[in-house]
C-alpha cells in the first residue's frame, strides 16, 4: 500500500494527461503570452471535462480508508495524510494543467477535450480508471501504456494521434510536477 499512492499518481497523471509531449520552438512577446493563456485555458476545460479534482478526490478516500493504523508511527502518519486529503484534488488538477499547458498545444488539448466529452471517450476514461484500480489492487505496476493507450484513440483525428505521440515527455513533466507538489505525501507514505 505504501506505493499505491504513488501508482496513484501515476495513474492521473496518466488518464489526464492524455498523451503529451514538449512543445517545440520558442514564442515570443504577446503572441506567447496570449498562446500560453490559451493553452493553459484548454488544460483547465480539459480537466473539467475528465473530472480530474472528483476522481481524484475520489481515490484519495478510498485511500485514507485503507491505511494502516496498527502503531502510533502510522496513526501520526494517517493523521497527517487526512489533514492533507481536502486540498489533494487542487494540488493534483494544477500539476497535471501545468504538465499538460506546457506539453500539449491548445489545438490537441481541444481534441483531447472534445473526445473525452463523448461517448466513445467516457468509456476509454471509465476502462482506463479500472485498469488503474485492479492495477493497484494487485500491486502491480501501472503504466501510462496500461491506462491511455494509442490504440484506444481514434486514428483519424490527427490532433488526437499527435497527443498521444507526445505522451511520454508530459509523463515525464507530470511526474515532476507531481513529486514536487506531493512531495510531503510520498515522504510520509514511504516512510519505514
Amino acid at each position: 500500500m505504501r506505493r499505491a499512492f504513488v501508482l496513484f499518481c501515476l495513474f492521473f497523471l496518466a488518464l489526464a494527461a492524455l498523451p503529451a509531449g514538449a512543445q517545440t520552438g520558442a514564442r515570443t512577446g504577446a503572441k506567447s503570452a496570449a498562446g500560453g493563456v490559451a493553452t493553459r485555458a484548454a488544460a483547465e476545460r480539459l480537466m473539467t471535462t475528465i473530472g480530474l479534482e472528483k476522481r481524484v478526490d475520489t481515490v484519495v478516500q478510498l485511500y485514507l480508508n485503507f491505511l494502516p493504523a496498527d502503531t502510533p508511527e502510522q496513526k501520526a502518519r494517517a493523521a497527517t495524510l487526512r489533514e492533507r486529503a481536502p486540498t489533494a484534488g487542487p494540488r493534483f488538477r494544477s500539476a497535471v494543467v501545468n504538465a499538460a499547458s506546457t506539453s500539449y498545444t491548445k489545438p490537441e488539448l481541444d481534441a483531447l477535450d472534445t473526445y473525452f466529452a463523448s461517448g466513445e471517450g467516457q468509456r476509454v476514461l471509465t476502462t482506463a480508471i479500472t485498469r488503474a484500480v485492479l492495477g493497484l489492487g494487485s500491486r502491480g505496476q501501472v503504466k501510462g501504456s496500461d491506462i491511455l493507450r494509442p490504440e484506444d484513440l481514434p486514428r483519424d483525428n490527427p490532433a488526437l494521434q499527435a497527443a498521444a505521440a507526445k505522451y511520454p515527455a508530459f509523463e515525464s513533466t507530470a511526474k515532476l510536477e507531481l513529486a514536487r507538489e506531493f512531495a510531503q505525501e510520498i515522504a510520509l507514505i514511504t516512510a519505514r
